[in-house]
């Protein structure tokens, strides 16, 4: 009997662009946004957890609460994260701890000035990959009108038809040389018809599942 495969617990950064069908910029201004959290992994970074609070004059000041050791999956603030995937790394000197929260590597010596993070040790956890996808998925539910039962309003535009012109575009024309490319085709296959074009980042959504499935065939043709 076959081992059943380990769930797995970090996603690299590419592999979750992979899954989502996103490049590396769409990615960073996710990230941005904060819309979807990334983490990095260490063995052990000295840091003091604390929280935020307003004083009598109203000015909001840390409260340190303990100082420990960290290591396994920590997660980045979004601007930390966004310099690292558009520039390959960075320096930090704080973690994301939440709402009104904080969490600050503390120095141990005169060599010690923060921690790099470099761009191939960044990803996601299994959790937030899942609380992104269920998001954007209630996001086509909303934007197509979608409700229990499958009862609700007619969807703006027709997204059946749109899929089946990209898979045709692709049978007969090829893999294109981007998903970008394949997006601007269905773009200009919905003006032809005279409706409403959706914008990028809501097609990317729908047709995230057809680039992953024939998209790698594009990153091949490239490397030949």
């Amino acid at each position: 009997m076959a081992n059943r495969p380990k769930k797995k617990f970090f996603y690299h950064i590419d592999e979750v662009c992979d899954r989502l069908g996103l490049s590396l910029l769409d990615m960073s201004v996710l990230v941005s946004e904060q819309k979807i959290q990334l983490c990095t992994a260490v063995a052990r970074l000295y840091v003091e957890d604390g929280f935020y609070e307003a004083n009598l004059d109203g000015k909001v000041l840390p409260n340190p609460e303990e100082q420990l050791y960290v290591q396994g999956l920590v997660d980045l603030k979004a601007d930390d994260a966004w310099f690292i995937l558009r520039h390959g790394s960075q320096m930090i000197f704080w973690l994301d701890a939440g709402q009104d929260r904080y969490r600050r590597l503390i120095s141990m010596g005169e060599d010690d000035r923060g921690y790099t993070v470099i761009r191939e040790e960044v990803g996601v956890r299994h959790e937030e990959l899942e609380r992104y996808t269920a998001m954007e998925a209630a996001l086509d539910d909303a934007e197509t009108g979608t409700k229990a039962g499958g009862r609700g309003s007619q969807p703006t535009h027709a997204w059946d038809a749109a899929r089946l012109e990209a898979c045709r575009f692709i049978y007969f024309e090829g893999v294109p040389e981007s998903y970008g490319a394949l997006i601007r085709h269905v773009q200009a296959w919905f003006a032809q018809r005279g409706g409403k074009v959706p914008d990028e980042s809501t097609l990317k959504r729908r047709l995230r599942d057809i680039w992953v499935t024939f998209g790698p065939e594009a990153k091949q043709r490239g490397k030949d």
